[in-house]
């Protein structure tokens, strides 16, 4: 809409406007990030084979390690069709969650924990169940 000299753009206008400056920037930054991590997935892997490779193996390091790329590969897959899907999927990230969450108890051992802890962690673990399943009911 223009009024005399001035120029009044639409909402929508300002939008695209911000969405196609933004949109670039933000590949970037989530590509910068993929490759960070695919760099610190390749040292670890590196770290895990000479691990293997000394006459005892300190089960508990290599069982972290594994724990650790998988959860890398995992985003760097994320962060590829991130990139080409432009959104992240809620279930994905509860799934991360939840394997972080174990591979913290496979670390410390369960008998380890505490009483709080271990229910904290069921808690934990159950609740995405619970939210799903409600989900589900809704549907």
């Amino acid at each position: 809409m223009c009024r005399g000299n001035t120029f009044n753009p639409e909402l929508t206008d300002v939008h695209r406007l911000f969405r196609r400056f933004l949109e670039p920037v933000q590949d970037i930054l989530m590509l910068a990030l993929g490759l960070a991590l695919f760099g610190l997935m390749t040292r670890r892997l590196a770290e895990l084979a000479r691990q293997l490779l000394t006459p005892t193996i300190e089960f508990r390091t290599v069982i972290a390690r594994c724990y650790s790329c998988w959860s890398w590969f995992a985003l760097v897959r994320r962060f590829l069709i991130y990139l080409q899907e432009h959104q992240f999927a809620v279930d994905f990230m509860v799934e991360l969650g939840i394997v972080a969450t174990l591979r913290e108890v496979v670390l410390r051992g369960a008998v380890e924990l505490s009483r709080e802890q271990i229910t904290a962690l069921s808690v934990f673990l159950l609740a995405p169940g619970f939210l799903s399943e409600s989900a589900m009911c809704v549907l």
